[in-house]
């Protein structure tokens, strides 16, 4: 798990099996953290920085699959519906995460997001 997991507000880390199978889905919301990191705090984009944020397509498509999947085997009759709450699902975990980084940052500052301060926030 990265460091940028541990930021978000109100997440608890299970470790068990279940978990284990959310693998592309954690790694589409680890990706989306620092990427909103990036976007909010990096207003000119280093080298490093455009080579993460081209990692969004395929972890967005590895993580859509996963989840249609999730949704196909619990209600297969509905494969195409369940194809748009997946998309839909996966825009409104994207949104949080962009609130919950906008709101560290105004909180505690970028340079505590980017992990220059070694300090607690208040």
């Amino acid at each position: 798990m990265s460091r940028y997991s541990l930021l978000l507000i109100g997440v608890v880390v299970v470790c068990s099996p279940a978990a284990a199978a959310q693998d592309a889905l954690s790694a589409l919301d680890d990706y989306n953290v620092q990427a909103s990191i990036i976007f909010q705090c990096h207003p000119s984009q280093s080298a490093a920085d455009r080579a993460f944020l081209s990692k969004s397509d395929a972890l967005r498509r590895a993580a859509l699959t996963q989840l249609q999947s999730q949704l196909d085997r619990a209600d297969p009759a509905h494969r195409a519906d369940n194809a748009k709450k997946a998309a839909a699902t996966l825009e409104e975990r994207r949104a949080a995460r962009d609130f919950d980084i906008s709101e560290q940052a105004r909180n505690y500052g970028c340079d505590w997001l980017d992990g220059r301060l070694n300090v607690l926030p208040r």
